[in-house]
């Protein structure tokens, strides 16, 4: 089964994202080092990544283009309180802006990917 991977510095953040997802039906795992939802990308892509642009130690430019070698094909939803002042918005499927509504982060990720297959 495919999953949402969640990339956030904020324990809070990643903790809210994977409750409201979860009840909507998705598998989702969270990441709060960039270096870590890299490992997890690479040893199962995810479908669709949630990302946060400034996490302490990555570059905002080169992380999304390492998780789109590791995960060819996996959308990215950046999430940043600063997204439109240092990431081109038509590399990703889509943004919010922190803080952001739980209703709009799901409308988002089912747009993206409105269906995830079922566990084997």
């Amino acid at each position: 089964m495919s999953y949402v991977l969640v990339i956030d510095d904020e324990k809070h953040i990643c903790w809210l994202v994977e409750e409201a997802l979860t009840a909507a039906g998705y598998r989702v795992k969270t990441a709060i080092r960039w270096q870590e939802g890299l490992r997890m990308a690479a040893g199962e892509p995810p479908a669709l990544v949630l990302l946060d642009l400034k996490l302490p130690g990555a570059d905002g430019i080169d992380l999304p283009k390492e998780i789109g070698r590791l995960a060819p094909g996996a959308p990215i939803i950046i999430m940043s309180g600063e997204a439109g002042t240092y990431a081109d918005p038509s590399r990703f499927a889509g943004c919010l802006v922190k803080p952001f509504n739980l209703e709009d982060l799901r409308r988002l990720v089912q747009r993206t990917v409105p269906f995830l297959p079922e566990r084997p």
